[in-house]
């Protein structure tokens, strides 16, 4: 009671502060007008120009661009020029698709690098000037927290720019990764982005740690969003080009609920405009090798269809907790094998839904490939149709997954070493045309993934060698 009253107290001041930051006249207003008090209750007052804010703890006369009336700016105009554009764009303090800031390196705390990827470095942080304090609806007294600092391992101020472009256009969906700022480390070359931090890491650490425990309700769920942030990425005429489950992080959303979890997509780095991907470098690929489209690795550009071919590995790294292709090398005798219709195994249990949906993503064909807003909703549908729902087929697929979640994935989980799935750029020349070959397998643990590649390789060979020989005998 004590405790409660002084938080009233406090709270009060607040409020009383606030009515006598005010210019004159607006103090005169403010007796007379409840609507006005209220505003002022719930936004807070401008302390540059004293007039109620027009967001919360957001003045949108005085806040865009203010940090380089302050004097704080990024050096380089481009980047200055595009943070003041996305805050005229800001409605509240608390705007995640808009509010952009040039944040001082100074401002951060306990930097750690906590991760390494093939084209960035990553680091956390504890943010100083964080969140905004709700209670005295002012960027004043914030709440420490922490941030994820990614540093390009590049310094082309351009391609940091790309970025941050594709991420401020990408950013209008509570699925993608929020992005807050700008910073730069004084003592160093190029710039860092500022962004969420994921509690529970990417999801190729998620399912390591938390394999055993999950369910196909909770798998299906982690679909179903990846699918709808991919669906927004598509929307936005993007294609990501890297998709993979160390590009998806996974966040804790309610301290109390162990299993309730959200899913999304990061690393926009080498995304590309759809329009531009046709005229795109086919020289080389770039991504970690099994989440790769055959027709991307034999030449032509990556498309809508190249996500969802990755999409459907993805699918399959789920069904067994394991990275693909674990113990083989990622190197042309794979490239080979996957042009000639090597897929992945999917866990002994899997319903044959998923099994059917998984072999459309990984169509060597892309257009027999769905769309990313087709498999988000099917997925939903696995997810929530109940009995007596009038669609007989979508509950007989409830009831499979249910059913599955009696088998349990055997094998030991082994995590490679890590530099085999960083994203690094590849070439390849002389790859067959993609083809659709024995299509996906349940595992067998009685042969290892090389034995099974070699003998599905060499059982192709001799295919094609005999369909030579019928065809000269035709001759």
């Amino acid at each position: 009671m004590f405790l409660f009253n002084i938080r009233l107290i406090e709270k009060l001041k607040i409020e009383m502060n606030e009515f006598l930051n005010l210019k004159t006249q607006y103090k005169f207003k403010v007796i007379f007008s409840k609507s006005l008090r209220k505003q002022i209750k719930t936004r807070g007052v401008c302390s540059y120009c004293k007039k109620p804010n027009t967001g919360f703890a957001w003045c949108d006369k005085c806040d865009p661009g203010r940090f380089l009336k302050e004097g704080k700016t990024s050096g380089n105009p481009e980047i200055d020029k595009f943070i003041h554009e996305a805050q005229l764009k800001t409605s509240t303090f608390e705007d995640n698709f808009y509010n952009i800031e040039w944040i001082p390196y100074d401002r951060f705390q306990d930097i750690k690098q906590i991760g390494r990827g093939g084209f960035a470095d990553i680091f956390s942080a504890i943010w100083l000037d964080g969140k905004p304090n709700r209670l005295s609806k002012s960027k004043k007294l914030p709440v420490h927290f922490t941030v994820v600092l990614k540093k390009l391992k590049t310094s082309d101020v351009q391609a940091f720019i790309n970025e941050i472009k594709i991420l401020n256009e990408c950013s209008n969906n509570i699925f993608l990764t929020k992005f807050y700022g700008i910073t730069k480390d004084p003592q160093k070359e190029g710039y860092i982005m500022v962004m969420e931090h994921a509690n529970e890491g990417d999801l190729r650490f998620f399912l390591k740690k938390n394999f055993s425990n999950l369910k196909w309700k909770e798998k299906l769920h982690i679909l179903s969003e990846i699918a709808m942030n991919l669906d927004t990425i598509h929307k936005t005429n993007y294609i990501h080009k890297d998709l993979h489950c160390g590009n998806i992080l996974q966040f804790r959303v309610d301290a109390k609920n162990t299993n309730k979890f959200q899913t999304k997509i990061t690393d926009l780095g080498n995304a590309q405009l759809i329009s531009s991907s046709r005229f795109s470098n086919a020289s080389y690929v770039c991504g970690i090798l099994p989440y790769i489209a055959p027709e991307v690795l034999n030449g032509m550009p990556y498309t809508f269809e190249s996500d969802i071919y990755s999409f459907g590995i993805i699918m399959i790294e789920i069904t067994t907790g394991r990275q693909p292709y674990n113990n083989v090398p990622h190197d042309e005798n794979l490239a080979l094998r996957i042009c000639n219709g090597l897929r992945p195994r999917v866990a002994k249990g899997t319903p044959q839904c998923y099994i059917d949906l998984v072999n459309q993503c990984l169509d060597a064909i892309p257009e027999n490939r769905p769309k990313a807003n087709e498999l988000s909703n099917l997925i939903l549908e696995w997810i929530y149709c109940k009995k007596g729902d009038p669609n007989l087929y979508s509950f007989e697929m409830h009831k499979e997954f249910i059913e599955a979640d009696e088998f349990f994935p055997q094998g030991e989980i082994i995590m490679p070493p890590e530099e085999i799935y960083i994203s690094r750029h590849m070439r390849f020349t002389n790859l067959p045309e993609p083809r659709n070959s024995i299509r996906v397998q349940v595992e067998n643990f009685e042969v290892s993934n090389p034995e099974l590649i070699e003998h599905l390789f060499n059982a192709e060979v001799q295919k094609r060698d005999q369909d030579v020989i019928e065809i000269a005998e035709a001759l």
